[in-house]
């Protein structure tokens, strides 16, 4: 895609008026389906809403993502819009489960995407069975910037969770081997100045923000991956690209 189009990220969950219709209203130029097979006894919404999209000319592709778990709905759709980041990428929140319109609403503010919420016509209670039926408006809604780990700190954090923890003495071997910026694009004079960057540009930003503890062992010091940064990892490896 040479000339930026219109690519519109939407989650299917219950229905797919709000997936077609929105597509038709915003004139999208192509689709990204994150589907989920739940295997729950319920009609297949991803085969109508392809096509339906079929029928409407717009094309469209299908990417497997848990809509109910926060942490790959969040990771697949901030993946996606960096992929289509020469293009004008757009998140329906409405479509999907709640988890992916939280997980959907953190990922447009980590990548600039934009994201909007679709009211329905009728919803349950009035439908034949889907979630919601029709549109009644669309409300683009607005994002603010919000900090997420650097390439660099997310490539330790899944060095961490490969070796289990390590030394920093390991991290900086580890930096020196994969040419990480903290050091490549440092003049570090000996071991401690060494130690400094690792500290300054990877460790205590890890470290305030949750997602690592150092703990000493004897005369070293021990990294480890807490719970919320293996979860934080889960959201943000795409970025080891960039590393």
């Amino acid at each position: 895609m040479d000339v930026a189009q219109r690519v519109h990220l939407m989650p299917v969950g219950y229905e797919n008026d709000r997936i077609v219709l929105s597509a038709q209203r915003f004139s999208a130029d192509r689709v990204v389906l994150l589907a989920y097979d739940d295997q729950t006894p319920h009609p297949s919404y991803s085969e109508t809403v392809r096509e339906r999209l079929d029928g409407a000319g717009i094309d469209h592709e299908t990417i497997d993502c848990n809509i109910f778990d926060f942490y790959d709905s969040l990771g697949t759709i901030a993946e996606l819009a960096t992929q289509f980041a020469d293009h004008d990428v757009y998140v329906n929140l409405a479509t999907g489960s709640k988890v992916t319109a939280i997980g959907g609403m953190i990922a447009c503010m980590a990548t600039g995407a934009t994201p909007y919420y679709v009211r329905a016509e009728r919803y349950a209670a009035e439908t034949d069975g889907d979630v919601a039926e029709g549109i009644r408006e669309v409300t683009e809604l607005p994002t603010y910037p919000m900090d997420h780990p650097d390439p660099q700190q997310v490539a330790v954090m899944a060095h961490l969770e490969a070796e289990g923890g390590v030394t920093k003495r390991a991290l900086i071997d580890f930096g020196e081997e994969e040419g990480l910026p903290f050091l490549a694009e440092h003049d570090a004079a000996n071991r401690k100045s060494q130690y400094r960057l690792l500290d300054s540009h990877v460790l205590s930003p890890l470290a305030e923000t949750g997602y690592v503890t150092i703990t000493e062992r004897g005369r070293s010091k021990r990294v480890e991956l807490t719970d919320a940064g293996h979860n934080t990892l889960r959201a943000f490896r795409y970025l080891l690209d960039d590393a």
